[in-house]
């Protein structure tokens, strides 16, 4: 690892360091390229994915992120968690016989022979950062079957029993438990490793629930003893700097759980109920794990990605993402504000909370205790010289008017809304107080959007679709095969055919005449009557050309759209 001139003339001709400054930087790391390596990636010098790649370049490795890959539960399983520990090695997924392993250290033949013979088949070896590989062992080697061991031998331990009638002093005792930490702990990193954007534990009458939000679908996971739930909820009240003995009243609070290299925060909420307090943690972001995405990422439509980019060109503006809570709306405008972000444009976001964290932009969150809320935000903005301003929601009267008035002024500001439609977007402004000669000239395009599961690439089947069925979903048919696609079901996806979400989504561009038509009052059945005239399509027109992309299924457009025929065969 420690001599690796190749690395260092790769860090000069891409221009990352010049020759004087290798010669510094091995002199400072006594001839260690290796260190060079962490430091540059730690000090941000360049993209981790740049400096892994050039090192993976110089040893003739592939480099891989496992911040951005997927592990297949049953290859990591391969190896068993001690190893992987000791070793500091994960496998990550396996093609034919080979097995692909991750490592500090590529050179390490004798590590490599070591787990080669622990996993019992031909390994392949890729380079990945050491933190990076902690970290993922951490989390992958979480599991429901070694949790729900845990938590059986933990109940019958006397340190718990008759735990309803003690003290809020002896409970608090109980949540520092070494025990009590690790299952909490543990709760947190199977959510995270199974993909959860939601961990509900739910008192019952007799037992304690936890179940994750996956994909949209909650799924049971644990069942505990009551007699854990205070100890559990005590400590989760620690670590969210929160009132323990205060049980009659919801909280609110937020934990960053640590790991080795990175954070991975959680919003959390308890509410009081009659078999005990219930706790609802949302996965708000896992500091570098969660990146924001590239609009390509997302799987827009040719169209509409192409509208979206022409919409973000116009200089002044506002162009509203639609959407229930948890649809993607935040993700979608942060990918947005990932490509207008170079270091000649001025990008202020005000949101509750700050869900992403982007270098280069300014983002600030509302706190309602000293009376810091939207719209004050945005006057305060006003005087930062910006040129694009993101609003996490326009809930009020005077943000609205604020953002218009700011669109109006030649900024470009991206906010979202809750409507059930794009067009909707348009009278619910109007509607709230906001008049129509402001709303009318203001806004330049409204994109609904909704999360759909999407197929397991691992289980995903074609199937031909019934005549009776081809009618009902395609005007204008005429006897030619259609070809639909659903998961089957395997071990990467639980079993329940579906990995991962993606959005459908329905984009509305003003123009003059709809412009002209706002500002009259016109209903907004005649604006979509209009619109889909000249070339507006709904969310149920691209969810189902993504059903024939093999992305999702058709029911799941069923559950999020209206029923009726949207495509011409």
């Amino acid at each position: 690892m420690k001599n690796n001139k190749v690395f260092m003339d790769l860090l000069i001709s891409t221009a990352i360091i010049t020759s004087d400054d290798a010669i510094r930087l091995l002199d400072k790391f006594h001839q260690d390229a290796y260190d060079v390596l962490v430091y540059l990636q730690e000090g941000n010098v360049a993209p981790k994915d740049t400096l892994g790649k050039l090192w993976g370049d110089s040893l003739k490795i592939a480099y891989v992120n496992l911040d951005k890959t997927i592990f297949e539960s049953r290859t990591v399983k391969k190896l068993p968690g001690k190893i992987a520990r000791k070793q500091r090695i994960i496998p990550l997924y396996q093609m034919g016989d080979t097995v692909t392993v991750a490592i500090k250290d590529p050179r390490d033949k004798e590590a490599v022979d070591y787990v080669q013979k622990a996993i019992g088949q031909r390994v392949s070896v890729v380079f990945s950062f050491v933190k990076d590989i902690e970290d993922a062992i951490e989390i992958q080697y979480q599991s429901k079957d070694t949790l729900e061991a845990f938590v059986t031998t933990l109940a019958h331990q006397s340190l718990f029993k008759g735990t309803s009638k003690i003290t809020s002093e002896q409970i608090s005792r109980l949540a520092g438990e070494k025990s009590i930490v690790e299952l909490v702990r543990g709760i947190m990193l199977l959510g995270v490793k199974e993909r959860a954007s939601d961990i509900h534990i739910e008192p019952q009458q007799t037992f304690v629930r936890v179940r994750f939000r996956i994909d949209g679908d909650l799924l049971e996971r644990l069942k505990l003893d009551n007699a854990l739930l205070p100890p559990l909820v005590s400590r989760l009240k620690i670590l969210s700097k929160l009132d323990i003995t205060e049980r009659r009243q919801p909280q609110d609070g937020r934990i960053s759980l640590k790991l080795a290299n990175k954070s991975i925060d959680f919003r959390l909420s308890t509410v009081p109920t009659i078999q005990g307090e219930k706790i609802v943690m949302r996965i708000l972001s896992q500091t570098g794990l969660k990146e924001v995405p590239d609009l390509e990422a997302l799987d827009f439509s040719k169209k509409v990605l192409h509208d979206i980019r022409q919409i973000i060109d116009t200089p002044n503006g506002v162009f509203f993402v639609t959407g229930p809570t948890g649809s993607g709306k935040t993700t979608t405008l942060y990918a947005i504000l990932n490509e207008l972000n170079t270091p000649q444009v001025n990008i202020t976001t005000v949101e509750d909370p700050v869900e992403y964290r982007l270098p280069g932009i300014t983002q600030v969150q509302v706190n309602h205790n000293v009376d810091l809320d939207f719209a004050r935000c945005l006057r305060a903005f006003l005087r930062q010289d910006p040129d694009v301003i993101l609003i996490g929601e326009i809930r009020d009267l005077e943000t609205a008017k604020v953002s218009s008035q700011a669109a109006l002024t030649g900024h470009l500001v991206l906010a979202t809304m809750h409507t059930n439609s794009a067009l909707q977007a348009v009278t619910r402004l109007v509607e709230i107080g906001v008049e129509p000669f402001l709303v009318a000239p203001s806004i330049i395009g409204v994109m609904a959007q909704r999360l759909v599961r999407r197929i397991c690439p691992h289980c995903r089947e074609p199937y031909e679709l019934t005549m009776e069925k081809a009618q009902h979903y395609f005007t204008n048919f005429e006897g030619e095969k259609i070809v639909f696609f659903k998961g089957t079901g395997c071990p990467e996806c639980n079993h329940t055919g579906f990995l991962g979400r993606l959005a459908i989504h329905e984009l509305f561009i003003m123009t003059e005449k709809i412009r002209s038509m706002v500002s009259k009052g016109v209903s907004i059945l005649q604006i979509e009557e209009y619109a889909r005239q000249t070339g507006f399509h709904t969310m149920r027109y691209d969810g189902i050309k993504k059903v024939l992309r093999g992305l999702t299924t058709i029911d799941e457009i069923e559950r999020v759209t209206s029923m009726e025929p949207e495509l011409t065969t």
